[in-house]
């Protein structure tokens, strides 16, 4: 059974989670993100080692995310800094980057042409945004190795750790880094969205088409074992030359950008089959506020379903009672949706649910619904409340979205 003890009295302690929303979002677009303590950090009573940080810088969003090694002591610093450092080092240098116009998707896509050598972009604009994202990720390590210099002659840090991993050292703050940044530019007359993206470590960004394709931006940063994971410490991963081979740009119409440590990546993968229904999974859990669609297009979409028509819809039960470990008696239910429960009684798969955004948001109809006033509240909850068998790590998902479902 697992037990929730408090936050431990250690030198530079996390809260036990956050929930934030970017007050001035891109037109059009919402951002806002959470993270979680995971099981296993409440039931032996350590920190959450998740950071993440997002903002705005002209037309640039600006989104980084990271998970501390869980193995070591002060990584939640490592990932804290980090998250600053990056933020602040891409928003300083995107702010006034300027994409150049191109009128066809061809001309896109040719842009968007590497070198077969070095990987760098052979257009200057592109190769401008990898270059500012692996100065990002610089940027990070050298924040994180100041907090640990910082903090290298501290008997108070010094004190928590084990007899044999004295003195502390900068592995203490290993961690993750995901970064991602997104602006919106115009093709023939419409509106597509260019994401480019870049990770140390594993974890998950993802992009999410408005008809429900999903596209996993990168693939997880492992080491040579089953089951490990690398790190802003490990030899080599700042390297430009390795960063290369680990950053990825996208261009498409887009309905929402997911960025997520190893806790919520893991429990939804492999990400190009699942990440699709992460992103379901939030809707008919009424996670982001969405404009759209109306009654009638609701209804049109379940018509011809295992749920004919809104009532049915409503009466439904897709979902389950969770429990969140936490220290309330009794411990916090909550009522969660599952989209895959949905499509089932739908009698179609979740694939088919993400091609009908109608009839994904249809599903926040039907019975129960996650207390909160606001996204992030509810996408707290969420994430603290959700079960997977073998799942006990932290959780932070950051989520950027447009404001209608098309």
């Amino acid at each position: 059974m697992w037990h929730f003890k408090p936050l431990p009295n250690d030198p530079d302690p996390h809260t036990e989670s956050d929930a934030r929303v970017m007050p001035d979002a891109p037109a059009g677009f919402k951002v806002f993100g959470a993270r979680v303590r995971g099981k296993k950090h409440k039931h032996d009573g350590t920190n959450c080692d998740d950071w993440f940080e997002f903002a705005q810088a002209g037309p640039w969003t600006v989104i980084a995310v990271s998970d501390g090694a869980g193995s070591y002591k002060f990584s939640r610093i490592g990932a804290k800094v980090s998250c600053l450092a990056a933020v602040k080092a891409l928003s300083e240098n995107l702010i006034s980057h300027h994409m150049q116009p191109r009128e066809t998707l061809d001309e896109w896509v040719a842009a968007q042409t590497r070198s077969e050598v070095d990987q760098k972009f052979t257009t200057p604009d592109l190769e401008s945004v990898q270059k500012a994202l692996h100065r990002a990720v610089r940027k990070a390590y050298e924040a994180l190795v100041a907090a640990f210099k910082e903090r290298e002659r501290s008997p108070e840090h010094e004190a928590v750790l084990p007899a044999n991993r004295r003195p502390l050292d900068v592995k203490e703050f290993s961690c993750t880094l995901l970064l991602a940044v997104h602006r919106t530019v115009e093709v023939l007359g419409k509106e597509y969205s260019f994401v480019m993206a870049c990770q140390v470590g594993d974890g998950m960004t993802g992009a999410i088409h408005p008809r429900g394709l999903a596209f996993p931006l990168g693939a997880a940063d492992s080491g040579g074992y089953s089951g490990e994971t690398e790190f802003l410490t490990s030899s080599g991963k700042v390297d430009p030359r390795f960063l290369t081979t680990k950053t990825v740009s996208f261009l498409n119409p887009l309905q929402a950008l997911l960025v997520m440590t190893d806790g919520v990546a893991d429990d939804y993968f492999p990400g190009d089959s699942q990440l699709g229904r992460l992103w379901a999974d939030l809707v008919v859990n009424g996670i982001p506020d969405h404009a759209g669609p109306s009654e009638k297009e609701m209804a049109n979409a379940v018509s011809g379903t295992g749920l004919p028509t809104l009532a049915e819809v409503q009466a439904a039960e897709i979902g389950t009672t969770a429990e969140v470990i936490d220290e309330q008696v009794p411990r916090t239910a909550v009522w969660l949706k599952s989209a895959e429960m949905f499509a089932e009684k739908l009698n179609i798969s979740v694939e088919d649910l993400l091609k009908q955004p109608a009839a994904l948001a249809a599903g926040t109809l039907a019975k129960g619904s996650i207390p909160g006033s606001t996204p992030e509240e509810r996408l707290r909850l969420w994430l603290d409340a959700y079960h997977v068998r073998g799942s006990f790590d932290d959780r932070t998902l950051v989520v950027m979205h447009r404001e209608t479902l098309p």
